[in-house]
């Protein structure tokens, strides 16, 4: 019997055409037993026999194309014979009203299995269409041949052989559902792995991401220190050596040195201002702001450098420009600070017009301030439009180039932290026009913070003040000589201690006033020393100010939980230290001129200049037209041999970088009045 069942051929091995081969054998062997059983209710006629040898040969066929090894053409063998079997079956034993209509029911399963959805729509469309044609039948009144009445043994010959012909289809399929959804667990749980080892993986580079930007925050501070440390001591040296009496040519050499270092920290600070942004350390701070000030003094500030270069820098508000605003005022103005700057380095000739307005911006109290700077420079190619706002980018139109490429990265990234936007418009030959639109929030100018008076050179301490003890807690010579001997040509009493531990022992013997504490020191932090000295007996009343040279200073929140009072970042001007004293103590100075400034230059007459040699004057010229300071010093020592008083006058503006007064003296004939620094 097994032999019968078990298929031979080249698809023996195949689990689907064994189990049709089962199905076919099982089926071919009821139809004679049921054509068997029933020869006694209905007489054997040509009729029957041909429609039961049809059906045994459809199933003859389709075993027989199993074994030459068809599968595909057997199976729609097979599925042709059922649909033919069950729609005689249907037409003999009462249409529409015939049990037989059961055989239908199992040819959608069989297709399933066998050829899938869409054989299921196949075989379906077909079962449906021809109950449908028997159900017209019956409601036409067409007569119909049968041959064997709906007896009980007929019934159950019909739902046996339906049964038969739907188990092993129906059970194949449920296989199917539950391998199917047996690959599907397997596959969700496959999934979930790859989730879980994606997620770890994902975890791992996020940590290793942060652990990155640690490590390069680590070492920007580092290296911020590293480079702070020497510029303070660089720039605090020239700043001392400078307030001296001192030869014209070693006033030019301590200016070249000044400007080197001055050059240095500006680039060291722009690489700390992107790692800081990058790193989520610039907030942006609201506060009422004078924007018609702020502009205003921006401009004169920068009007020197474009006059140098003989370049007109006009200021165009118009009446929609809002007096008072709530922004971050010390960003607004690297903003403008950058941008006027760049206008001036990339111009050679021309204008550039700051121009300032502003519009509604939904919300009455709110307005969005527009400012442009516009140039007559090279003008930027479209290609570059957006390369120049890349960090280390610059335009790559022919121009000379400067710098680190940082300022517009800056600016652009400080924009974007303030909610704004900035635009560029230029071409080759038509100059440039960038366009930042910010938005802000109106103010009435209530808790204004307004501008610091003009600082003024510290000269000595008044008299009659009490003697003021100050302590310098530092590690590095270098620094601690330039602030010692700046408090000490004061009239300060000072001393130094070389690290936080020497700081702590010497606060107990020596009780100072004021301590300058650096942050950064071998054996004891400054941090630690602030906090062991306000543990100790007076040390709720000295005063403790940090020195930093971290480009990522602590938040001054932090600063002052651990007992600090203020901070002055290196390097420092020495008015920032006289002003963190004057607040804190409340010592009060004697001033010499204001420092730094053209102002404070003496007269200079151009008919000075009519009395020295036509050669050195036409020298000097050319010296200052090229900005040449060392150039300069030379001429002006010569000038020194005709006439030293005037040669001492031209070295204090050459020291001041005041070229253009003299260049005007100069230029200009007899009679011509004094000119005005």
């Amino acid at each position: 019997m097994a032999e019968l069942v078990r298929l031979r051929g080249p698809l023996a091995a195949d689990s689907t055409a064994q189990m049709l081969h089962l199905l076919l054998v099982v089926i071919a062997a009821w139809t004679a037993v049921a054509f068997v059983v029933t020869l006694g209710l209905a007489p054997i006629t040509l009729y029957r026999i041909v429609f039961v040898g049809l059906l045994e040969l459809s199933l003859l066929a389709a075993l027989l194309l199993l074994r030459f090894g068809h599968l595909r053409t057997a199976a729609t063998v097979y599925l042709a014979g059922t649909f033919y079997w069950a729609t005689i079956s249907v037409s003999l034993m009462g249409g529409i009203r015939s049990p037989t209509l059961l055989l239908y029911v199992t040819l959608p399963v069989s297709a399933a299995w066998l050829f899938g959805l869409r054989g299921i729509v196949l075989t379906t469309t077909a079962t449906i269409g021809a109950i449908l044609i028997f159900a017209s039948l019956e409601m036409a009144g067409v007569p119909r041949p049968r041959y064997i009445l709906g007896t009980p043994l007929g019934i159950w010959s019909v739902a046996v052989q339906s049964i038969l012909i739907g188990t092993i289809p129906v059970g194949i399929v449920l296989r199917r559902l539950r391998e199917t959804l047996t690959e599907l667990q397997e596959h969700q749980q496959h999934l979930e792995e790859i989730v879980e080892r994606r997620t770890a993986e994902l975890v791992q580079a996020r940590d290793q991401a942060q652990e990155a930007n640690r490590i390069k925050t680590v070492f920007l501070a580092n290296m911020s220190h590293e480079l702070r440390t020497p510029l303070n001591a660089i720039l605090g040296f020239s700043h001392l050596l400078l307030e001296r009496e001192i030869s014209p040519e070693k006033r030019a050499d301590l200016e070249v040195i000044n400007r080197g270092g001055e050059h240095l920290l500006s680039l060291v600070n722009d690489v700390l201002d992107v790692a800081k942004i990058e790193a989520g350390r610039t907030v942006i701070d609201l506060a009422p702001c004078d924007l018609h000030v702020l502009v205003k003094d921006i401009v004169e500030m920068m009007h020197f450098r474009a006059e140098k270069k003989g370049l007109a820098l006009s200021l165009s508000p118009t009446p929609h420009f809002p007096h008072y605003a709530q922004t971050d005022a010390a960003r607004l103005r690297q903003i403008l600070i950058n941008l006027i700057e760049n206008a001036i380095k990339y111009t050679h000739r021309g204008s550039i017009e700051v121009r300032l307005d502003a519009r509604p911006a939904g919300d009455p109290a709110m307005r969005e301030v527009i400012i442009e700077v516009e140039d007559t420079g090279a003008g930027i190619p479209a290609s570059d439009h957006n390369r120049i706002f890349e960090a280390f980018e610059q335009s790559g139109s022919g121009i000379v180039k400067t710098g680190t490429g940082l300022g517009l990265t800056i600016t652009r990234r400080i924009i974007d932290l303030m909610g704004g936007k900035i635009l560029l418009r230029s071409s080759p030959g038509e100059g440039s026009c960038f366009r930042v639109s910010l938005p802000m929030e109106l103010s009435d100018g209530a808790g204004l913070l307004r501008p610091v008076a003009e600082r003024r050179r510290v000269e000595r301490l008044e008299p009659d003040q009490p003697e003021f003890r100050i302590l310098i807690v530092e590690d590095e010579p270098e620094n601690w000589i330039v602030l010692e001997r700046l408090l000490k040509d004061a009239g300060f009493v000072v001393s130094v201690a070389e690290n936080g531990a020497q700081g702590v022992a010497k606060f107990r013997d020596w009780n100072p006033h004021f301590i300058w504490m650096d942050l950064r020191m071998p054996v004891m932090d400054g941090l630690e020393a602030a906090r062991r000295i306000r543990s100790m007996e007076g040390g709720l009343d000295v005063k403790i100010a940090a020195v930093t040279a971290s480009g990522f200073v602590r938040r001054r929140s932090e600063i002052l939980s651990s007992g600090i009072d203020d901070y002055v970042s290196k390097p420092y001007l020495p008015q920032e230290i006289f002003e963190c004293m004057q607040r804190h103590l409340g010592v009060r100075y004697l001033y010499g001129g204001p420092d730094s400034s053209p102002t404070s230059l003496p007269d200079l007459n151009p008919e000075d200049l009519q009395s020295i040699p036509e050669d050195l004057r036409q020298d000097l010229r050319q010296a200052l037209i090229s900005l040449d300071s060392g150039r300069v010093a030379d001429v002006i020592q010569r000038i020194s041999e005709v006439d030293e008083a005037l040669a001492k006058t031209l070295s204090t503006y050459a020291a001041k970088l005041a070229y253009t007064p003299i260049l005007r003296a100069t230029s200009s004939g007899d009679g011509v009045a004094k000119v005005s620094p």
